[in-house]
């Protein structure tokens, strides 16, 4: 919750979504804690690693490399936003046309950083989509 009302506010004002703001109420673990300091996380990253332990089955979405890291070591299962988005045309929540688009459009109306050689790799991949 700290990372979206920090990056992008407008997101908790949709009355289509609902969000629980969960703020973690115990110390991290000693290995969260470990691999903060060694992986230089932020409050935000932590925090959302904090409460996932805490959730059996949870997925964390985050696209900080770092995070993603940490993450994959404490056991818990992450996905970034081109994973997400590919998820949605498998889970037919997405046409493969409408993921196309928003990949083509993520340098200019994202801060999501991919370097240009990689997403133009995975925009050849989903073209090739059944």
């Amino acid at each position: 919750m700290y990372e979206v009302a920090k990056h992008r506010a407008q997101a908790l004002g949709y009355s289509s979504i609902r969000f629980t703001k969960v703020t973690p109420t115990e110390a991290p673990s000693t290995e969260l804690d470990a691999l903060s300091r060694l992986l230089g996380l932020h409050r935000g990253e932590r925090e959302a690693l904090q409460v996932a332990q805490r959730q059996p089955g949870c997925m964390v979405l985050t696209d900080d490399t770092a995070a993603r890291l940490a993450a994959r070591n404490l056991g818990l299962a992450t996905h970034g936003t081109i994973g997400v988005l590919l998820r949605a045309i498998r889970r037919k929540q997405k046409t493969k046309e409408e993921v196309l688009e928003l990949l083509r459009s993520l340098p200019t109306v994202s801060t999501l950083h991919v370097r240009t050689a990689l997403l133009e790799e995975i925009i050849r991949e989903v073209e090739q989509f059944h």
